[in-house]
């Protein structure tokens, strides 16, 4: 259990992809006080499919592995234990629980304009993912936009894109999620993804861009 401790901590402040043959057998974003947060089960108008390509994209993944249904119960009850005790450890700071679709109340920055950061939680089960991906059971992405323009975006966040609504408002903060999933060869692979956490207007961006 101590080797697995030590082993994730690692993998939390890493970009490497770590892998290792395993045959199968018989947490959330920081509301910065600058950047209002904006909560959403998901966008309607918002594309999975389209997360899902981010998502691939960032694991260096071309397609997604095709794994018998359920197959993964025993490995991922055993790992789940694991990661969340390490989460619970690593986590610095949390966000608010808002029930269903809530705004949170913002107020204009020294510049004159304000910067939000909209906040979609993704179930891996939605994307039709729970068949290869051990760990996590949800992912949270946050945008960085403009106060003006909370409504669903036309086009969805993944891990690596966070477009600004603002030439400002852009990602202050970002950690390292590791994603478990199990490959067709049985592999288990170890890898991750970067997710922004905060948002901020910087007003020297915006006099540059202007």
């Amino acid at each position: 259990m101590s080797i697995v401790f030590t082993l994730m901590m690692v993998l939390l402040g890493s970009s490497l992809v770590t892998t290792f043959v395993l045959h199968p057998s018989g947490e959330q974003p920081a509301m910065s006080a600058d950047s209002p947060l904006t909560r959403h089960n998901r966008c309607r108008g918002e594309s999975l499919q389209s997360i899902r390509k981010g998502l691939l994209r960032d694991l260096n993944l071309q397609s997604e592995p095709r794994l018998p249904v359920g197959g993964l119960t025993g490995i991922r009850e055993q790992w789940k234990k694991s990661f969340s005790a390490i989460a619970h450890t690593a986590k610095l700071t949390a966000v608010p629980t808002l029930p269903g679709n809530s705004e949170t109340p913002s107020a204009a920055n020294s510049t004159g304009l304000e910067c939000c950061q909209r906040a979609s939680e993704i179930f891996l089960k939605d994307l039709g993912w729970d068949n290869w991906v051990i760990y996590p059971e949800s992912i949270t992405l946050v945008q960085c936009t403009s106060c003006s323009s909370l409504s669903c975006p036309s086009h969805s966040v993944t891990a690596q894109e966070n477009p600004s609504q603002v030439p400002c408002c852009q990602p202050t903060s970002q950690e390292m999620m590791p994603i478990l999933y199990m490959d067709e060869l049985s592999t288990l692979v170890i890898s991750s993804v970067q997710l922004t956490r905060r948002c901020g207007c910087d007003p020297d961006r915006l006099h540059a861009a202007q």
